[in-house]
């Protein structure tokens, strides 16, 4: 059984920016670190543990510091405060965490950190291709794009309470030493217990999918076009093509893939593609290589495809593929990595 490893805390009474700055570089992400007054010292105390694609840590700022990211972390981050304010810009925006407020955002847009006296909270992050791939699951569809995550929910909320008790929990599962150490396979599952609760419960620009209800039935042409996408798979096609099949025209076929699966017809098909390499290579009986059942599928440009493949899953198609070897699934390697 594998535990989560105890990292030691950090901490430091009176500090200088350059000691500030090379700890946000080991722990979250390059960044440019000052005091609020200037020629001020910086007094932080912090406990941060790693594990995978995911971090948590407890910090409390006693003196208060400004923090400009220059080369931000490709992750989520999880804010859930006990004492005093801090603030973000993002772009134009400006959201600020407090008591009684848990806040989530994309660190990738995060352009300047603003930490005041005597602030305490607990941070997770998740890495972007944790996020993404919970995403994909409960969509059980490819994210194709951004997820636009930044935002607040109040913790007296139903939502709120939950998130920040199981918040609450992974940090007891983490700050241990000896016997009482939790397996990573626990810490994982609560990890991921809380990025659905994110994704289900703050406002992004893929939660109306998340909620939205079934479909009614779909019309003629729409059938027929998918019909056609899926006896043609493999083979290069246009939407004037897929319109001519369904016997309508390529606006009306247009509008009935926007009204019925929230999508273009051509994003509709590289989806269907998508999904059928994931499945193929996650068959038990598959023998071919990553690129035979990428042509397989219908795609044709390999570097193309598995930077597709990697923002709408979160891993690589060998990733994927060693996922399933490591069972004794024989896939061949991919000859174009």
């Amino acid at each position: 059984m594998r535990y989560a490893p105890h990292r030691p805390a950090f901490r430091i009474v009176e500090a200088d920016a350059d000691e500030m700055s090379e700890h946000y570089a080991r722990t979250l992400s390059p960044a440019t670190v000052e005091p609020l007054e200037r020629g001020g010292s910086i007094s932080v105390e912090d406990r941060h543990y790693t594990s995978g694609p995911f971090s948590i840590w407890s910090g409390m700022c006693h003196s208060g510091m400004k923090v400009t990211f220059s080369e931000p972390s490709d992750a989520f981050v999880l804010y859930l405060p006990h004492s005093s304010a801090m603030e973000f810009d993002v772009g134009r925006k400006r959201l600020t965490s407090i008591p009684g407020t848990a806040m989530v955002g994309n660190m990738a847009r995060f352009d300047k950190m603003t930490i005041h006296e005597n602030r305490g909270h607990i941070g997770i992050a998740f890495d972007k291709s944790a996020m993404v791939g919970q995403l994909s699951q409960l969509l059980d569809a490819p994210v194709l794009g951004d997820i636009d995550l930044c935002a607040t929910l109040e913790t007296a909320s139903a939502a709120g309470s939950r998130l920040a008790a199981v918040g609450s929990l992974l940090w007891e599962c983490f700050d241990v030493v000896g016997d009482d150490r939790v397996s990573t396979t626990a810490t994982d599952h609560l990890f991921r217990a809380a990025m659905v609760m994110i994704l289900e419960s703050f406002p992004h620009n893929y939660s109306a999918r998340l909620n939205r209800p079934m479909s009614p039935a779909m019309p003629r042409n729409l059938k027929r076009a998918i019909e056609y996408m899926v006896a043609n798979i493999a083979q290069p096609m246009g939407i004037a093509e897929i319109a001519g099949a369904a016997g309508t025209s390529v606006r009306a076929l247009q509008a009935a893939f926007q009204q019925f699966k929230d999508t273009t017809p051509l994003n509709f098909l590289r989806q269907m593609r998508l999904e059928g390499v994931r499945k193929t290579l996650s068959d038990d009986a598959n023998t071919l290589s990553i690129a035979q059942v990428a042509r397989a599928w219908g795609f044709t440009h390999m570097g193309r495809f598995s930077a597709v493949y990697h923002d709408a899953f979160g891993q690589t198609p060998s990733e994927t593929a060693k996922l399933h070897s490591r069972r004794g699934i024989g896939v061949s390697p991919d000859p174009s990595r």
